[in-house]
């Protein structure tokens, strides 16, 4: 009887110690030691001139491809990284102080209520995540639109920016652009 008793309460101040279930950790989308930020300025009167241009140059087909294509399809094209080179886009190697919250924005998320919005893609933020120095991931970012089209991710990306985190993405970044100029 004695033991039962010991049982009881054992199990009693067992259960009384456990805690709440915290919230779901990330799941991020890629496993990166560094990130390499592409960018370009380019108005959408230009783009729209371009479009309509009947014989495009091939800098400019690259272009469209890049900033309103499907280019690239995988981690394993990596040619568009050169192209961008070649087509005057500003590249910066973001600081490792800043992996911990792009890896945050850039996890699993439900969204309860997606809003989706009804506008125009133009891709002018590409980040290239590298782990070893290898691509593992890219994803490219149409801030105003909140769309994006990201290549390598471990999990299902279609809501990514739906919460948010396009628009905190681009402030991190802006911060980053003010302190280096």
């Amino acid at each position: 009887m004695k033991k039962a008793i010991f049982l009881l309460l054992g199990i009693l101040a067992v259960s009384c110690n456990k805690k709440e279930p915290t919230a779901q950790s990330d799941l991020p989308f890629f496993f990166f030691d560094q990130i390499d930020y592409y960018h370009k300025t380019i108005s959408d009167d230009t783009i729209n001139a371009i479009i309509k241009k009947q014989n495009k140059s091939r800098k400019e087909q690259g272009l469209l491809q890049i900033i309103k294509g499907k280019v690239p399809v995988s981690t394993l094209d990596t040619l568009f990284i050169n192209n961008m080179e070649i087509l005057a886009f500003e590249k910066e190697t973001l600081p490792k102080t800043l992996n911990a919250k792009i890896s945050h924005l850039f996890s699993l998320r439900t969204v309860e209520k997606p809003d989706y919005p009804a506008c125009e893609k133009v891709y002018r933020t590409i980040l290239v995540f590298r782990n070893k120095n290898k691509v593992i991931g890219i994803a490219k970012i149409s801030s105003d639109c909140s769309l994006n089209s990201i290549v390598g991710a471990r999990y299902d990306a279609s809501q990514f920016g739906l919460s948010g985190e396009c628009k905190e993405l681009q402030e991190i970044l802006s911060k980053l652009k003010k302190q280096t100029h």
